[in-house]
């Protein structure tokens, strides 16, 4: 779906204000959106979206290249080609794989667990123990946050821009967010119910709810984001 496919909603127009934006994508907290949209949308018809306004100048895509295995590698780079595709500007790094062992410290921090009385801690312990007995000793958590890149690029782009358009919910980024805020420069969060902190959303000048804000096809049958486009 290309960008002149696109009627910018009225309810957005708001955004016509601004002389030049930026988008910026945290991709991977996006992917967390479908869970609680139930939707399976592609990264691509967002940024063709995200074009039809002729202010939005660029859109800066942040997700990590996975090289686990080969099918993972060929999803990932299927992705980044989609995402190149569009005209948007893809920053990237390979995801990392951090082993961590199942105990009760995998799920939760030592100070929480303090908070928990002698009947919950044993139910975890249960729990953990259970899980052992499958033969799962530890898993690989995948890590790759793009928090340092995605504000370095927010100040530095700064000069070139009245606003951003933050597709996040990360309070990570206030600290940036409230030095280009002192700059004059208007802050649009862009999130779901639940998923945005507190910090973020004291901060913003708008909030803009994704759910209503996307107006794409919302369902890929039988398809994963991640995987080559085929319809």
């Amino acid at each position: 779906m290309k960008a002149s496919s696109f009627n910018v909603k009225e309810k957005f127009r708001f955004l016509d204000n601004e002389t030049s934006m930026i988008a910026y994508l945290d991709l991977s907290n996006m992917f967390y959106w479908q869970r609680v949209l139930k939707w399976n949308f592609r990264v691509e018809d967002i940024i063709y979206q995200l074009f039809s306004y002729p202010n939005i100048k660029e859109v800066k895509v942040y997700y990590g290249e996975n090289n686990k295995n080969e099918e993972e590698r060929r999803k990932s780079k299927a992705l980044h080609k989609r995402i190149q595709k569009t005209g948007a500007i893809l920053r990237s790094k390979e995801v990392k794989f951090i082993k961590k062992t199942i105990d009760e410290a995998l799920l939760f921090k030592q100070s929480t667990i303090t908070l928990f009385n002698n009947e919950v801690n044993k139910r975890i312990e249960r729990l953990i123990n259970e899980i052992k007995k499958t033969g799962l000793i530890y898993v690989e958590e995948p890590k790759c946050n793009f928090d340092v890149e995605l504000s370095l690029d927010m100040i530095d782009d700064s000069e070139k821009i009245s606003a951003v358009m933050l597709f996040s919910g990360d309070c990570d980024f206030m600290e940036p967010l409230e030095r280009l805020k002192i700059k004059g420069k208007q802050i649009y969060i862009v999130g779901v119910r639940g998923m945005v902190s507190k910090e973020l959303h004291n901060l913003k000048n708008k909030y803009i709810d994704f759910g209503k804000f996307y107006y794409g096809k919302k369902r890929y049958q039988s398809e994963n984001p991640a995987k080559s486009r085929t319809a």
